[in-house]
């Protein structure tokens, strides 16, 4: 198959489920080629296989028209990295297509408004963007210069000129403000106070959220005069008469969705050590633990009732297990499996996995809800909180991470 035709045929599928809607949206997707915006060579699938559109061009077009993500860049070197040990997180990618289409649809694009994207990468979504609106009313911020360049080269193939620039997408930009829609590529946990700030009336932030890493849902933020009165704004019904007292901003969550996190400099998290480590407690279980923190949705909701922890798969002696651990890794679970049971150990001051046997308990008191029953609330101090059902309901705080 041509580009051509698996450009198509990806259309059509994402047409047929219902992802994509929006006639003029169908319209960019159409004319705006992914492959114009995909490294020839160096990128990855998200099982880590390198691309190479020279060496084997039917696997690198078969690739870039499925509907996955693909890695553009891992940490601050060029891809493809070595293999062996944890993989490097991604720092750059393409987002899946279905991806891209749930947050244009989410968007609610409409001719006139202005747009700020953070997070130029490959330039794809920045195409999509240019044509459905304009070159003139899209700004695109990115903070590494060298995608910047390559995306930059690719908009020009595509013969599109959108404003792309060279900064931290954490400031947004004052300058080409305010902007009537806010799309972030890349996942936050929580809003730069400077998108609120450059947001206009009745404007729309839509972004990946999360405190997983590299995992969350999507999420649509209006202003809060934006939602009061309205009921059933774009940011989704929130629900509850009071929902707008102390609300600076409110939306809901919609789906789960993999992402990159928004890079600042100095942001990246430390590595996870777990060598050498002696448990203070050990405890024999007999239910699989593993299993729900495998589980989106159970999974997500521990991420919101326990605050400042971490995890990552590790295969420990006896079968595959589960480590987790603080911000700064202080205080640790190791769990694995124990002959017929499951062996959890914990060490350091604060008792992890206490915490999240409490939050898994309370999540199935409440129904074990879905993520999208959850919604972001800010509010005018500059607090973040995770509402349930409605903003003026049931609500845990956002922490800095860590």
């Amino acid at each position: 198959m041509t580009a051509r035709e698996r450009n198509s045929a990806l259309i059509e599928a994402i047409i047929a489920d219902g992802t994509l809607t929006d006639a003029a949206l169908v319209e960019a997707f159409r004319a705006v080629p992914r492959h114009l915006f995909i490294p020839e060579r160096g990128a990855l699938t998200p099982g880590g296989d390198a691309l190479d559109a020279a060496g084997n061009p039917d696997r690198w077009l078969a690739a870039v028209y499925t509907d996955n993500a693909i890695v553009t860049r891992v940490e601050g070197a060029p891809v493809p990295r070595q293999r062996g040990g944890d993989r490097d997180p991604a720092t750059s990618c393409s987002s899946a297509p279905t991806v891209l289409a749930r947050m244009l649809e989410m968007a609610g694009l409409a001719n006139g408004q202005r747009v700020l994207e953070v997070g130029t990468g490959t330039g794809w979504n920045t195409a999509l963007l240019a044509h459905r609106l304009g070159d003139a009313a899209v700004t695109s911020v990115e903070i590494d210069e060298r995608l910047l360049l390559a995306a930059r080269s690719a908009l020009r193939e595509a013969r599109l000129a959108p404003d792309t620039r060279l900064a931290d997408g954490v400031d947004g930009c004052a300058e080409a403000a305010p902007f009537d829609r806010i799309i972030s590529t890349c996942g936050v946990r929580g809003v730069p106070a400077a998108w609120l700030d450059q947001l206009a009336e009745g404007g729309l932030i839509v972004c990946p959220w999360g405190l997983l890493e590299s995992a969350g849902v999507l999420m649509s933020l209006a202003a809060v005069e934006a939602v009061g009165g309205r009921g059933d704004a774009s940011a989704g019904n929130t629900g509850g008469s009071g929902a707008s007292d102390g609300l600076r901003a409110v939306g809901r969550f919609r789906g789960g969705v993999g992402f990159v996190p928004l890079r600042t400099p100095g942001s990246d998290a430390p590595p996870v050590q777990d060598c050498g480590q002696q448990p203070d407690e050990y405890r024999l279980i007999q239910a699989d633990p593993i299993a729900p923190m495998l589980a989106f949705s159970s999974a997500f909701a521990v991420s919101v009732m326990v605050p400042g922890w971490r995890m990552r798969r590790r295969w420990i002696g006896t079968g595959s297990g589960l480590w987790l651990c603080d911000g700064r890794g202080g205080s640790w679970v190791r769990i694995y499996p124990y002959g017929a049971s499951w062996m959890v150990e914990q060490g350091g001051p604060r008792s992890i996995w206490d915490e999240v046997e409490e939050a898994l308990a309370l999540w199935s008191r409440l129904g074990e809800p879905a993520p999208d029953r959850f919604g972001l609330a800010v509010d005018t101090d500059g607090g973040h909180r995770v509402w349930l059902d409605a903003p003026d309901g049931r609500s845990w705080p956002v922490g800095p991470p860590g």
